[in-house]
């Protein structure tokens, strides 16, 4: 939700619609994959497409038994420190190939990332001889092999 308010709020400023309401459609596929949205979570969604879809928003808005008009409210505020994303997800080349991807911590250890790509593809890596390990942290990791 945080992240949502954040880049809707962002882009708002400076004046890219599309991609605000790009992040509120990823913020309702959210939702869905929860199966659940709670009333403030609602309201807070209202308010951020108020902008964009001032009617609708504000029908919904009484229809919820919100109070005044939905212009009137608060612009949502977002903390920062739940913005940051903690995992990142990379790419598991062979030999410059994409063979998998793989959801890594931001602060891994070179070491657990390339023990961790190794194991994700290590079907593919039967037979071979690993001549080289490239890791680009928080990027790629690309293993050379012959």
């Amino acid at each position: 939700m945080h992240q949502a308010i954040k880049k809707v709020s962002l882009d708002f400023e400076n004046l890219k619609y599309n991609t605000a309401i790009a992040a509120m459609m990823s913020l309702i596929n959210d939702f869905y994959k929860k199966n659940a949205v709670t009333k403030g979570e609602y309201k807070t969604l209202l308010t951020l497409l108020n902008p964009v879809a001032p009617h609708i928003t504000e029908e919904l808005w009484e229809m919820i038994g919100g109070e005044g008009h939905v212009y009137q409210t608060a612009w949502p505020e977002y903390d920062e420190a739940k913005t940051v994303e903690s995992t990142v997800e990379i790419a598991v080349q062979i030999n410059g190939k994409t063979r998998a991807t793989l959801s890594i911590g931001k602060d891994d250890a070179k070491e657990d990332v390339l023990a961790k790509a190794k194991e994700t593809i290590a079907d593919k890596l039967e037979g071979k001889n690993i001549i080289k390990e490239i890791y680009v942290p928080g990027r790629i990791v690309n293993i050379v092999a012959k």
